[in-house]
């Protein structure tokens, strides 16, 4: 593919089912046309490895530290201007790393959780954002994360948020839902949905509208708005 999107999707440990959600989430970007996809289950080997001819670092992980060159070498191409991507559980990763989560701005830490799986609405803030230009609210059914952690002061640019019900287990608050923030000259694309747990449907990640906002932030982080 000319002009493609080039995209190094990070997985291999997960708390959710990466298992489904890599193989199903590198087909849904490559049938976009936009992406070229090199697809990872061993992330600090790779992350080790030569990140210049990457566009996007696509973060399907929740797992182990990586090594302590994977780590510099991951900052460091972030803020040389490569984009990131951070997918619902990757914000759960790598607690007392400050730098990512520095990276991430929000973070699943203690006092963060979720009620049930459910229907919700996800409804635009910002119409004015490449992300979200032009999207109307969408209706999707996934976990529902709450009291997401700030960290480190990151701005942070919240594109969309949902209803969190107290029927649902909630917490009566609209929470943020999709995120950007910066790093160096990176950007950072942070989606809380998607959420698979082993067994479970794939209906979080069939959603259209997430889908859609998904690969519309791919886009935006790996600078092709």
């Amino acid at each position: 593919m000319s002009n493609s999107i080039t995209t190094l999707y990070v997985t291999g440990a997960n708390n959710h089912d990466w298992e489904r959600t890599g193989p199903f989430l590198r087909d849904v970007l490559t049938a976009s046309g936009d992406f070229s996809i090199t697809y990872t289950e061993d992330a600090s080997a790779a992350l080790e490895g030569d990140l210049s001819g990457f566009d996007l670092l696509f973060l399907d992980y929740n797992g182990s530290l990586w090594s302590e060159a994977a780590q510099a070498n991951f900052l460091e191409a972030v803020k040389g201007g490569t984009g990131v991507v951070v997918l619902h559980a990757a914000d759960n990763a790598f607690p007392g790393w400050i730098e990512y989560e520095k990276l991430v701005g929000l973070l699943w830490r203690e006092g963060t959780g979720h009620g049930k799986f459910h229907g919700f609405t996800v409804t635009i803030q910002n119409t004015e954002h490449p992300i979200t230009a032009g999207l109307t609210d969408f209706v999707t059914e996934d976990e529902l994360y709450h009291k997401l952690v700030p960290m480190h002061d990151t701005p942070i640019e919240v594109l969309a948020s949902a209803y969190s019900s107290p029927e649902s287990g909630g917490t009566g608050n609209f929470e943020p839902m999709l995120m950007t923030t910066h790093y160096g000259a990176g950007r950072v694309f942070h989606t809380a949905l998607g959420h698979v747990w082993r067994g479970s449907s794939l209906a979080a990640i069939e959603n259209a509208g997430f889908q859609e906002t998904l690969l519309r932030g791919a886009r935006w982080a790996a600078g092709r708005d």
